[in-house]
């Protein structure tokens, strides 16, 4: 094994450890998550090919070609509960952004870790605007297969290529949108299998209350049917 490899296979084993600290009395639900989370970013660590730190127990950072500090962020979107003992487990995953778009604490976050391991270099604008961003809703099924298309978006991202045109590993709703001030190119992906679930559910709007993006993806659905 080569050398760059074995140090991204000890990175990988380090985010496959069980947490040193005590953890507080947790259900089924909260475990699978907390091991499906460190899986995916361990995957996704050995797939992007270069250092990371790890921020918290569900997002990491990395050090972008543009000396940008890109993170990513793993969340519970909607699980089982009392009143919805059967529902499925989607999980959501944010890059370069956090719901309701609050992304600047996360930047400032992201870039002292990032500092703290060495990523940074001198003359980094670590906070500089993203070129990209992403909010991904899947399965939790479906998550690892999604490590390799975040890989393969940084990897466009910065050969300024069109992110948007990066195909997902399996069928997904993509709708790609300008924002802000800068024109961050941001996606919104749905894999295929958890839209056609959710998509007609009367409750769709208490985990997607009002969003233009996912309504414009039920539009773009709509008229193709």
């Amino acid at each position: 094994m080569s050398a760059s490899l074995s140090e991204l296979a000890e990175r990988t084993a380090e985010w496959l450890e069980e947490p040193s600290e005590p953890q507080p009395a947790a259900t089924f639900e909260e475990r699978y998550a907390a091991l499906l989370f460190r899986a995916f970013l361990a995957v996704l660590a050995v797939r992007l090919q270069r250092p990371t730190a790890r921020i918290t127990p569900r997002s990491l950072c990395w050090r972008a070609k543009s000396g940008r500090v890109e993170h990513v962020t793993c969340e519970p979107y909607f699980c089982q509960s009392a009143e919805s003992p059967r529902h499925p487990f989607l999980v959501r995953v944010l890059v370069n952004k956090v719901a309701f778009d609050v992304v600047s604490d996360v930047d400032d976050v992201a870039t002292a870790v990032a500092r703290e391991h060495g990523l940074v270099e001198e003359g980094d604008e670590p906070c500089r605007p993203p070129r990209w961003s992403l909010e991904l809703a899947v399965f939790a099924g479906e998550l690892l297969r999604f490590a390799s298309y975040i890989a393969d978006l940084v990897r466009a991202s910065e050969r300024r290529e069109n992110e948007g045109a990066v195909e997902p590993p399996m069928p997904a709703e993509v709708l790609v949108e300008s924002e802000g001030i800068h024109d961050t190119r941001a996606l919104y992906v749905w894999s295929e299998r958890a839209w056609d679930y959710f998509e007609d559910r009367v409750w769709m709007d208490e985990i997607v209350p009002s969003n233009a993006h996912f309504m414009a993806l039920r539009q773009r659905r709509s008229a193709r049917r």
